[in-house]
């Protein structure tokens, strides 16, 4: 699952044209990066919808299969704001079925642009439920800032209300001391609800090498020092495409 610039702060791979005017190849292009080895399907997963229009556009012109993923917070009640509804907040990644969700997307991202945003965009059951179409969505639950993961990890209190669909639950390894542990409590959670669980590996740099490049974009955006950056969770280097390949892109579902 790749994740570009326009997630602001989150990578430093863009969804340029793969090869520049000259044919020169664009190391930090997603697609330069499928083309050069020889991949026929990106699956991105963003935190806005304000690159959906060129990843689709530039996956087009290329013969790339385009799989998108909104990723957001959603909580119990948007028009409670305060600091207790920052912890009553988790993360959910909406994916496109077909290219009818594009429109059902882009309704869902308004409302919590607008009537949801509180530090950032958020939008609550209730209204997602009223939006939700299951010709064309899928939800998908993050391995990391889920409910599971925040609710475990970071004390959090939200409560999940999925009666409107089956998730499907993300499983990742990132030799991140709490990977182990979340993934058996995934598995379990999964497991009771009969929800299926997939192998997903998060890719936000091209190789290890990128991680310095990739931190301090991280630190630019959190308006902190690559000596100091304060960022939870930055003690993994293997958010990157290489390790992927490096495992032949081990995917599906887990027994």
């Amino acid at each position: 699952m790749f994740k570009s610039h326009y997630s602001l702060g989150k990578s430093i791979l863009t969804v340029e044209e793969p090869f520049d005017k000259k044919g020169k190849p664009v190391e930090n292009s997603i697609f330069n990066i499928l083309i050069q080895n020889k991949l026929d399907t990106l699956v991105l997963v963003e935190d806005n919808v304000s690159g959906l229009l060129q990843a689709s556009k530039v996956a087009k012109e290329n013969k790339i299969k385009f799989v998108y993923g909104l990723r957001i917070w959603v909580a119990d009640d948007v028009s409670v704001k305060n600091e207790e509804f920052l912890k009553k907040r988790a993360k959910y990644v909406i994916f496109a079925k077909n290219s009818k969700a594009y429109k059902d997307l882009i309704k869902i991202w308004s409302f919590a642009a607008k009537d949801g945003f509180y530090y950032e965009p958020c939008i609550d059951f209730k209204t997602l439920k009223k939006l939700w179409n299951p010709s064309t969505l899928r939800l998908v639950v993050p391995f990391y800032d889920s409910y599971l993961f925040l609710n475990t990890i970071e004390s959090h209190i939200h409560v999940p209300q999925l009666d409107f669909t089956t998730p499907t639950y993300l499983v990742e390894e990132n030799s991140l001391p709490f990977d182990g542990y979340l993934a058996n409590k995934v598995k379990f959670v999964a497991n009771e609800g009969n929800s299926p669980i997939m192998r997903a590996q998060s890719i936000f740099y091209k190789t290890e090498e990128d991680f310095i490049a990739y931190l301090a974009i991280r630190c630019l955006h959190n308006r902190t020092t690559i000596e100091k950056p304060e960022l939870d969770h930055m003690g993994s280097s293997e958010f990157n495409f290489t390790k992927w390949k490096t495992i032949n892109g081990e995917a599906g579902r887990v027994k």
